[in-house]
């Protein structure tokens, strides 16, 4: 379903939908060929960014998180850990000064609820608000002075986007959807990966091998995945599993369901570091993988690295707390703390 365009559309119009125009849409609501000049566009200038200098500017934030919380009795890694890494390594990635954190965190946490709107109706009219305000921020992006990043390169770089046939209306609404995604999977994947470390026993210090941690962070994102779905509209009349699904219908594809599918992993509920292969659909699949994948991976390891140098072993310091959501999946406070255990008397 993720991968064939043909019958099952990103862009609902092709399925009978009505939709906001092109200009309004971004690649992860386009299918070719409308998509494919703005995701060349994209791809070339990701893969151009000095990937390695921002893996390191990640380990380093990460290095100095820890050490100001080293003494503390416990911390909220989710507040204080996961979204000033993530908002300063999309920020470093798109060449733009990073906004306050938690300001921008109550923005984001707003849209991302909006994604429930279907579910929830109450929570359509604040994700507009913030999505308004956060368009007033990009709009201080485009008169103020930009550091070299990818902002810089789709716009005025060589093969930018008037040469790419791409508008600067999609260029800006594509690096709206790349500013989110980059934050908000990249904080759900890092916090997730944490939670599962410091509930299995031994895991983190496993990580210590080298051999281990390209397999262990892939695993640690199928294990629990921040994405936990997608929807697409069938184009034409078509049939899955014996089901037929008529043109029009809606299809949802449940990320997380599929990632402890029994018949495509081997003990799917544990999670095994070495696993290979590991196919899993965290971040999506195919032409409309997610635009965050990127840095998810980065500020994972980053974590990794930094929680195996710490003086003391992490550990919870208490229960985790969750916001249902139906979109994205992380714990909105994740306490953790660095000191040892108070021992039993």
């Amino acid at each position: 379903m993720l991968s064939d365009v043909d019958v099952f559309a990103s862009d609902w119009r092709r399925a009978g939908h009505e939709a906001p125009p092109t200009a309004a849409l971004s690649m992860q609501e386009l299918d070719p060929p409308d998509h494919t000049p703005v995701r060349r566009l994209f791809t070339t200038a990701l893969r151009d960014q000095d990937l390695d200098a921002i893996a390191a500017f990640a380990v380093r934030d990460t290095a100095a998180v820890f050490e100001q919380l080293a003494d503390t009795p416990s911390f909220d890694f989710t507040a204080e850990v996961a979204r000033p890494v993530a908002l300063q390594a999309v920020c470093r990635l798109l060449g733009v000064e990073p906004p306050p954190v938690a300001a921008f965190a109550e923005l984001s946490d707003a849209l991302v609820r909006g994604m429930d709107a279907g579910l929830l109706p109450e929570v359509l009219e604040p994700a507009m608000a913030a999505r308004g305000r956060i368009n007033a921020l990009m709009a201080e992006w485009f008169t103020a002075h930009r550091r070299p990043g990818l902002l810089t390169q789709v716009l005025h770089g060589a093969g930018a986007a008037g040469a790419a046939g791409v508008t600067e209306d999609a260029v800006w609404n594509n690096v709206r959807v790349l500013f989110l995604a980059g934050f908000s999977t990249t904080v759900g994947a890092a916090a997730n990966a944490v939670l599962a470390l410091l509930e299995h026993p031994g895991a983190l210090e496993r990580l210590r091998d080298p051999a281990l941690l390209d397999s262990g962070v892939e695993e640690l994102l199928r294990y629990d995945g921040p994405v936990q779905g997608t929807t697409r509209a069938c184009v034409e009349t078509t049939e899955i599993d014996g089901v037929t699904v008529e043109r029009g219908q809606l299809v949802l594809a449940l990320f997380g369901a599929a990632n402890r599918d029994p018949e495509r992993f081997a003990c799917p509920d544990e999670l095994l570091l070495d696993r290979h292969p590991n196919r899993h659909l965290s971040l999506g699949w195919g032409p409309h993988a997610c635009s965050g994948a990127l840095l998810a991976r980065i500020i994972i390891r980053a974590l990794v690295q930094e929680l195996l140098a710490a003086p003391a072993p992490p550990r919870l310091a208490a229960p985790p707390v969750r916001v249902p959501r139906a979109t994205l999946r992380y714990p909105d406070r994740l306490p953790v703390t660095f000191q040892n255990a108070e021992p039993e008397r």
